[in-house]
This record gives C-alpha cells, sequence and structure tokens, in this order.
C-alpha cells in the first residue's frame, strides 16, 4: 500500500465529512425548527375548527402547511443523516482502535520517510 496515496485519500474524507457535517449541524440548528413546528400545530388546529365548521379551506392555508411539514421532514431527515454518521463514525473508531499501537508517536500520522539511517 502506499502510504503518501493513503494518507491523501484520509485527509481528503477527512475534510469532505467536516463539511458535510458542518452543513448538516447549521441546517439543524436553525432557531425556526421550533417555530415550525408550532405554527405547524396552529395551522393544523385552524384548518381542522374550519373543516368542523364546513367552511372552505383557503387555499394559501392548506399550501403553508404543506410546506412546514416538508422543511420539518427535511429537518428530521438532517438530523438522522446525523446520527447515522456518528454511529458508522463511531463504528469505525472500533475497528481502527486495536490496531493502533499505544504510545507510538506515528500513531497521529503516517510518516513519508519512514526509512532511518543507522550508523
Amino acid at each position: 500500500m502506499d502510504i503518501t496515496k493513503a494518507k491523501g485519500k484520509a485527509e481528503e474524507l477527512v475534510v469532505r465529512l467536516r463539511e458535510l457535517v458542518g452543513e448538516l449541524r447549521a441546517s439543524a440548528q436553525a432557531p425556526e425548527w421550533e417555530t415550525q413546528r408550532e405554527q405547524l400545530k396552529v395551522i393544523g388546529d385552524s384548518i381542522q375548527h374550519l373543516e368542523n365548521k364546513n367552511v372552505p379551506v383557503p387555499a394559501d392555508l392548506k399550501k403553508l402547511k404543506s410546506r412546514l411539514e416538508a422543511e420539518i421532514e427535511n429537518a428530521e431527515k438532517q438530523q438522522m443523516l446525523l446520527l447515522f454518521l456518528k454511529e458508522q463514525l463511531s463504528q469505525l473508531l472500533g475497528e481502527i482502535g486495536p490496531t493502533v499501537k499505544k504510545g507510538s508517536p506515528s500513531n497521529a500520522a503516517p510518516r513519508t520517510g519512514m526509512a532511518t539511517a543507522r550508523g
């Protein structure tokens, strides 16, 4: 195995994972998620109230409800993806753990010039 190529691949994967996690966390922590849940409940109650009185529900109200449902569903999927990543990374750490020698200074990063001069 070419250590230099393997290290490059590992670094690239870590950078891409950090970017993905950053994007997901930024979206998932948006303060409007809780507000949207509250809005959806109120809109749903309003629609139900109108329907119970046999009053036509405005199309805009139905559209707003659908949009909020879609946004909340998307946020939940992002949370599920973050959980998936966390579980998979934990599993990878478990797989890597036994193969790394403790106390070895080379654990942090593979060296490209492994041969040493002895004299």
